[in-house]
């Protein structure tokens, strides 16, 4: 089995590792092949990876996705250049390992790489759709031109994508069934691609679900957890932005941070009342997770989901004019299981007025919405997926 996710923070890789344990379990080879912060964690899980050519857009020091800095500093043929070596990275890689079936997480690479090999080929995705991030600042006249073409390409290349996103047997969406579907506003699919279309549930492993037994009795303060993803800039920003909030906090609660660094070192650090950790290991983090009264977090899909099955209220913290993290917090706010912040108004006062609300009002939706899940595996989901796909070729 050959898995490619996305490189771009830790929701890909971290969904995707869970569905090859699965597999490994089975004695199944599997390949990763990723890059950047994806790359940093294969690192350290273990699995047989290759080094692809690193994409990504720019970003601002708060996390804000940069139109003009990504068409000045990468360029159209750059980017598209970049691209075209990540393919034939994918397609060397792919002939080499002569996989059953190859998986991309939201990677066009690795889709059209199998395409060109003809594999079956699974795509999982929660963002069909890929929409230029909002951007309400005033720009001076002379950006203007390249704002606007930036606009017009990013037009171009969502439409290229739509398309590519076709090419695949099937299409896993790790969400839950309407009228509960979190990525719904990120799900604009074409009637011709929707047949391809399933809707499993988190790719959350089942061995990680807690007992059906009542947590956090006779403890006197609600623990909070905030973990966070993300590529590294808005990592960095929001983590440096809670540590200073969160170590000022009443000892009312007890606080724990996860920096999402995986290339942090372990073992927790006490700052004040606040316990930080630059990485966790997945036993750590889970345990940790499930403890937990409320999440603090980004509005990544993969966090948001993780939440739902473990029935966690939330606070959610959308990077500034990242379309598709502010659809997940608008969708999650609307099926009353979150509260959302705008970062640029984010402080002390307004974190703890959200904690307070969101354990309050946000709790028993919570539950109720882990409860609509019920036991279903999206993992077992993808399993029978891929025997589907291998049976006949066999």
């Amino acid at each position: 089995m050959y898995i490619g996710p996305c490189g771009l923070g830790l929701g890909h890789i971290t969904r995707c590792d869970a569905i090859a344990r699965e597999f490994s379990n089975e004695n199944v080879d599997v390949l990763f092949s990723s890059y950047l912060d994806a790359l940093d964690y294969l690192k350290r899980s273990g699995f047989t990876y290759f080094s692809a050519i690193p994409l990504s857009f720019r970003t601002r020091e708060d996390g804000t996705v940069d139109p003009k800095m990504t068409m000045s500093q990468n360029g159209v043929t750059v980017g598209l250049w970049g691209f075209i070596r990540q393919l034939i990275g994918e397609v060397r890689q792919i002939s080499a390992f002569e996989p059953d079936v190859v998986i991309s997480d939201t990677r066009i690479s690795t889709l059209i790489a199998a395409f060109i090999m003809k594999k079956p080929r699974i795509l999982i995705l929660n963002q069909y759709s890929v929409q230029m991030p909002k951007d309400d600042r005033k720009h001076k006249f002379s950006d203007r031109p390249m704002l606007f073409a930036a606009k017009i390409i990013w037009k171009y290349i969502s439409a290229m994508l739509e398309l590519a996103w076709g090419v695949s047997d099937l299409i896993i969406v790790p969400d839950l069934k309407a009228p509960y579907t979190i990525s719904r506003y990120n799900l604009a699919i074409p009637p011709g691609i929707r047949r391809k279309v399933r809707l499993v549930g988190p790719l959350t492993p089942p061995k990680l679900k807690p007992p059906n037994s009542p947590r956090n009795v006779g403890r006197s303060r609600p623990l909070v957890f905030a973990c966070v993803s993300g590529p590294a800039t808005d990592r960095k920003y929001l983590v440096t932005k809670l540590t200073d909030i969160l170590k000022e906090f009443p000892g009312d609660y007890e606080l724990i941070l996860s920096c999402g660094d995986p290339n942090g070192t372990f073992g927790g650090k006490r700052i004040e009342n606040l316990i930080v950790h630059e990485w966790m290991t997945e036993q750590s983090y889970w345990k940790t997770f499930q403890r937990a009264d409320v999440i603090v977090a980004r509005a990544g899909h993969e966090t948001i989901m993780k939440a739902v099955s473990e029935g966690k209220p939330l606070v959610l913290i959308p990077p500034p004019n990242h379309t598709e993290q502010a659809n997940n917090a608008k969708r999650a706010e609307e099926l009353g299981v979150a509260i959302v912040l705008d970062q640029s108004r984010l402080d002390a006062a307004e974190l703890a007025g959200a904690i307070s609300r969101t354990l309050r009002d946000n709790r028993t939706n919570a539950l109720r919405l882990s409860e609509a899940l019920g036991s279903e595996s999206g993992i077992q989901a993808v399993v029978e997926a891929v025997s589907q796909l291998v049976a006949p070729i066999r």
